[in-house]
């Protein structure tokens, strides 16, 4: 299947985080931290990750990242959204929405 997000960049700014998303593939993400409570600005990060094509725009996004944290991003491709659940490596669970912004590949 091809997915509608692969070879594309987004920004995310959630309220406590912010991250640059490149679909590089339907099996590899590369994250780059503008903001996060656990990973320096600037970190870029390679994650593989697993899609499900729910409905109609609607897709669900996950991975695990190195460092422990496991993300689940339920990603709404017709109102732009992004709604993220994260488990921190220290077992805090985050839950936050935000705006899904498509951007070109010089604002990463």
């Amino acid at each position: 299947m091809i997915y509608p997000m692969v070879g594309k960049r987004y920004y995310v700014e959630f309220p406590t985080m912010s991250f640059y998303l490149h679909f590089v593939s339907d099996k590899a993400l590369e994250f780059i931290v503008e903001k996060s409570p656990d990973l320096p600005k600037g970190s870029a990060h390679t994650v593989e990750i697993t899609i499900d094509d729910l409905r109609d725009e609607l897709y669900l996004v996950s991975w695990q990242e190195q460092s422990g944290n496991t993300v689940v991003h339920l990603e709404d491709f017709k109102t732009h959204r992004v709604h993220a659940f994260l488990t921190m490596k220290d077992m805090t669970f985050v839950r936050q929405t935000a705006s899904l912004v498509e951007v070109d590949e010089d604002a990463a």
